[in-house]
């Protein structure tokens, strides 16, 4: 459900510091609010705060939100905690797949086949690992 930016009420916020919103408003700007802010069913922030900020800046004056049901401020500090908490940064093996992938998409021609060659001897390389020598990471 879409509401008013000006509509939300912002009350004490565990996080508080938003850190550089340069990239997330990039994101977010490219791609749309992909995953959209918490709020209560009287419009008090309680996940997303970051989001909002960021949708603030690029003007928006709607923005997509889940509503939940009234609940204590124990709840509440709970959900906020959780989204913060309970996330998982990419591994530097995953990070490093993606920056290969990535590579890989934008590259043509002759690149294109060199890398198509390189991912493929990468594959066969853990398929030995771990069918032959039974290892995994």
């Amino acid at each position: 459900m879409k509401v008013l930016i000006d509509d939300i009420i912002i009350k004490r916020r565990i996080r508080t510091s938003l850190g550089d919103l340069t990239y997330l408003m990039e994101s977010i700007g490219k791609f749309g609010l992909l995953n959209p802010i918490t709020v209560t069913d009287n419009l008090e922030l309680i996940a997303g705060y970051r989001r909002l900020q960021a949708c603030k800046a690029l003007g928006w004056k709607e923005i997509e939100c889940t509503i939940m049901p009234a609940m204590s401020k124990f709840d509440k500090l709970l959900i906020e905690a959780d989204e913060n908490l309970t996330r998982k940064d990419l591994t530097i093996g995953e990070i490093e797949r993606y920056e290969d992938e990535k590579r890989y998409l934008q590259s043509r021609g002759l690149e294109r086949i060199r890398l198509w060659f390189i991912r493929l001897f990468k594959l066969i390389r853990e398929w030995i690992r771990r069918y032959i020598f039974r290892q995994t990471d």
